[in-house]
């Protein structure tokens, strides 16, 4: 798959690891780089996810909101996807 790529400076030793670990996966250096470079952008998105989850729910307030929205979003998902007979028989 063609991409616009980018030269990037590494010292050998990271050069060799990298090969090694492209060979066997059996793909090239820079498609294990671009997976790489993935994983850590989800890593790092997850991380400061969790930092703020545990945050929130340390403070007693933002916990109670945030279980209120909670609560208000399930009603609301529930409400759009139940099928039209139990809406007709909740409306009888």
């Amino acid at each position: 798959m063609p991409q616009d790529s980018t030269t990037v400076r590494v010292s050998r030793r990271a050069h060799q690891i990298f090969a090694q670990l492209a060979e066997r996966r059996a793909t090239s250096v820079s498609e294990l780089l671009d997976r790489l470079a993935e994983r850590e952008r989800r890593h790092e998105i997850l991380s400061d996810y969790n930092t703020r989850m545990a945050e929130l729910l340390a403070s007693p307030s933002e916990r109670a909101a945030w279980q209120r929205e909670t609560a208000r979003s399930e009603v609301s998902a529930a409400e759009v996807n139940s099928p039209p007979e139990e809406d007709a028989a909740v409306a009888g």
